[in-house]
């Protein structure tokens, strides 16, 4: 009877990493959709096409980040889903709401490469962006309040620091963004360093 128990609990988390893989995947593929190819009709010699391809710079940079940004928080995801011993409702209800962010994530990188000089389109990018990370932490702590983390104790005091690095950077950019200050979206190469000096301290 308990090894049914300890399989059903290993085929549920199984369920929800395949799932979240998915959404993460999925994500991914849909923000490389707007890197669209100049069409014909609107390039007709060589100049005209450096300045087309000069012209995708934002869309290009807004694809790089955010796959970065979903890339690593993939990457934390990873690490908590080989630490989970188990899930609940709870569990799949913080995990769903991670997954809301990571999936709308491709429309609020469209709108920032659109309108990349607009602190609005920034604002609301960083804002969905630290909506994620605060989801991310809130999924790490109930696991660890709930007995759901076993592993190595260094490794889960590593994540326990690290995984604040992307909430305080997004939230700094959103603030940032607000009060007008443009370009500030170059903030978020700043979450790798935070990460790595909430690590060692």
């Amino acid at each position: 009877m308990l090894m049914n128990k300890k399989s059903e609990d290993h085929m549920e988390l199984e369920r929800l990493l395949y799932f979240s893989d998915a959404v993460f995947a999925i994500a991914i593929t849909l923000l490389a959709l707007e890197l669209k190819v100049p069409a014909h009709e609107t390039v007709s010699n060589e100049m005209e096409f450096r300045r087309a391809l000069l012209a995708m710079l934002p869309t290009v940079i807004g694809f790089t980040s955010s796959f970065i940004l979903i890339g690593q928080t993939w990457i934390e995801h990873h690490r908590i889903g080989k630490l989970l011993i188990g899930v609940n409702r709870s569990i799949l209800w913080r995990n769903l709401g991670l997954l809301f962010f990571v999936a709308i994530m491709p429309f609020t990188t469209a709108l920032v490469s659109e309108y990349f000089a607009s602190p609005t389109a920034l604002s609301v990018y960083a804002a969905c962006f630290s909506c994620l990370g605060l989801c991310k932490v809130g999924l790490w702590r109930y696991a660890q309040n709930s007995g759901l983390i076993k592993g190595d104790q260094q490794e889960v005091r590593e994540i326990s620091r690290r995984i604040w690095a992307s909430p305080i950077v997004s939230l700094g950019v959103l603030v940032l963004a607000m009060v007008g200050i443009p370009y500030v979206y170059f903030g978020f190469l700043l979450i790798p360093l935070v990460a790595s000096l909430l690590s060692r301290s």
